[in-house]
């Protein structure tokens, strides 16, 4: 097979000592490549084993190979990999062999792949130009390998990094790539999505346990082909650098008046659904609970406050979109998160995060950085001191969690440039309120002040954004749309944009409605007129009174 033509998208490595108990290694090797979605390419892997023994399992492993038409190559071992034939390759790691002796012992031919850990390592295999791909990791802990600790750990958006740099800025150069360290069912689609970027994306996922250890191989390889399978199909043609898009379909809102219409027509689809008030599952502040809760029952939308995780995968099934406010970040809830987020992303439900207070301790930043590795975050929300933290600017410090939004040179730039870097939605709210997908940038200048002098109300906007994202999956059911769109979202892609901005319109334009009130004094009376207002305002209102504008 031309090295040009192997398919990357399910990479086996073998480990016959993971094999459950009474489960032959040659048995399950056949089956992980029997079938339509099968594994594509092999590598044989033997640590305990002299030279001797390892080329005779390598020899029947190749048979079962061959038979199937997946290419094969040893682990490390070059005189094993010598001793086949040229149609087997080798994969080597940073402390094995140089890779220019490796492959002068090789020859030209032969297939050729390196371990890489850090960008580093990344951009200088790709100048070298010697490797015909790399094996990117660990991406998540693994037992498969010794010695792997946390801090060697890429995670969804370390490994996001290396894998850019595995692609020349120019698009001339790129090295085809595998995800490889704890990718199973579970892991892998976030995985895959997480290390994608404008600049590369991977080309296959490697694994171990998650087939191997498995006494259904062939389930297990089945299950994992269909997971890289959908992910491939989302992927433009075009991977040149600044192609690869989560939103690109958004740039057609570059019409202002196109947008507002396609938002008041996802409310009122939202408002007369005919799948029911989405369930809305919030993760929040205990302060901040009951005002969330009643938030989404009147926005015609269903409250569910669990921060279980034992419950993540059951509640999955019935959600509508989640939100992640780490107003009260306990370890309950911070679990809770971890499992909810994964679970929606597996679901392809819109997850809304609110990093409250994010820049305020060390223990915030963390429990972000956590969240945002473990899940594909659909709509990142927060102040400027908040997005600041995140983006790694100083130029808005966090006093607590209640920190006021401060002042931005650039709020703009800053929202553009968030959400091309974490691939999501990012909206910063304050006296005006900025929201990109990373090309186009919507500004809205409706709410009123007396939103800032309640506890809670920002908590309760990620909740109308939330029942908003899951108001564009609903329509998107209506359709008929079938897998995944590049955000992990079950939806038309150009609807999310409309649907975000349908739950900041409503949020904003009742706070006005609601502080304009004869019976509203303050604060105190503000709150059940705000509830009032945004049970009773209707698509035309929307339209009527929002006050937004499309910047390129």
């Amino acid at each position: 097979m031309a090295k040009a033509a192997i398919d990357y998208s399910l990479y086996l490595v073998t480990g016959r000592e993971l094999l459950p108990a009474g489960v032959d290694y040659y048995d399950s090797l056949e089956a992980s490549l029997s079938g339509g979605d099968k594994v594509t390419v092999v590598q044989l892997r033997e640590k305990h084993v002299d030279t001797a023994e390892f080329l005779e399992i390598a020899k029947r492993s190749l048979a079962i190979c061959d038979k199937h038409g997946v290419p094969m190559l040893i682990n490390d071992n070059l005189s094993v990999a010598l001793a086949l034939p040229p149609r087997v390759g080798l994969h080597i790691g940073q402390t094995d062999l140089p890779l220019a002796e490796a492959r002068r012992l090789l020859g030209p031919e032969r297939l050729l792949g390196i371990s890489v850990h850090n960008v580093e390592q990344a951009r200088a295999v790709l100048a070298e130009g010697i490797a015909d791909y790399a094996g990117v990791g660990p991406c998540h802990g693994t037992q498969s390998k010794a010695g792997i600790g946390e801090k060697d750990v890429l995670g969804p958006r370390g490994t996001r990094e290396v894998v850019a740099a595995l692609a020349s800025a120019d698009g001339k150069q790129r090295l085809p790539c595998v995800l490889i360290g704890g990718l199973n069912q579970k892991t892998a689609q976030r995985t895959l999505y997480g290390a994608t970027s404008e600049a590369n994306h991977p080309d296959g996922i490697a694994v171990i346990s998650a087939i191997v250890g498995r006494r259904d191989a062939d389930v297990a390889a089945s299950e994992l082909s269909s997971i890289v399978g959908a992910f491939k199909a989302q992927l433009p043609s075009d991977i040149s650098p600044g192609k690869l898009s989560l939103f690109d379909a958004g740039k057609q809102w570059s019409d202002t008046s196109a947008l507002l219409k396609r938002a008041t027509q996802i409310f009122a689809a939202h408002r007369q659904s005919t799948h029911g008030p989405p369930l809305i599952q919030t993760l929040t502040s205990h302060v901040s609970s009951t005002l969330s809760a009643n938030v989404a029952l009147c926005f015609s939308a269903s409250p569910i406050m669990s921060h279980q995780d034992q419950e993540a995968e059951d509640l999955a099934r019935a959600t509508g979109a989640v939100v992640l406010n780490i107003g009260t970040i306990g370890e309950e809830a911070r679990r809770g998160m971890k499992a909810v987020g994964a679970a929606a992303n597996r679901g392809g439900k819109p997850v809304v995060l609110d990093p409250v207070g994010v820049g305020a301790s060390a223990f915030r930043r963390a429990a972000v950085e956590e969240i945002m590795d473990d899940t594909q975050v659909t709509l990142l929300k927060g102040n400027s001191a908040e997005l600041s933290s995140i983006a790694g600017l100083s130029e808005v410090t966090s006093r607590g969690v209640d920190s006021g939004s401060g002042s931005l040179k650039d709020p703009e730039g800053l929202v553009r440039s968030l959400a091309r870097k974490e691939r999501c939605l990012v909206l910063l709210s304050g006296k005006v309120d900025y929201l990109s997908d990373g090309h186009l940038v919507v500004r809205v200048e409706n709410g009123h002040e007396l939103l800032g002098r309640i506890t809670g109300s920002g908590c309760a906007l990620g909740v109308t954004i939330a029942a908003g994202l899951a108001a564009a999956c609903n329509v998107a059911r209506g359709d008929s749309v079938k897998g995944l769109s590049t955000a992990m979202v079950r939806a038309h892609p150009q609807d999310l944009i409309p649907g975000a901005l349908v739950g900041i319109l409503a949020m904003t334009i009742a706070s006005e409605l609601a502080a304009a009130r004869q019976d509203v004094k303050g604060p105190g009376t503000f709150i059940p007129a705000l509830l009032d207002e945004l049970a009773s305002i209707t698509p035309e209102t929307m339209a009527s009174r929002a006050k937004i504008s499309v910047s390129q």
